[in-house]
């Protein structure tokens, strides 16, 4: 799947990003939306062929000490 722009690949995701927020929240951990978008922007910018799936993946099973 191919994204035009990041305001797609952001909607696309953001279901992803809502349950990971989520799971933050409930180890007293306050990030947003935003903030995990712009830190897994960074990682994935030097990436390439990536897919929706590894996107989802990285999103919901990195571990949070490597996000922090």
């Amino acid at each position: 799947m191919e994204f035009n722009n990041i305001i797609e690949l952001k909607a696309r995701i953001l279901p992803a990003l809502k349950i990971r927020v989520k799971e933050l929240r409930k180890q007293n951990i306050n990030f947003t939306e935003e903030t995990l978008f712009r830190y897994f922007i960074n990682i994935w910018k030097d990436q390439y062929n990536l897919t929706l799936s590894d996107i989802v993946d990285d999103i919901l099973n990195k571990k949070i000490d490597e996000v922090i």
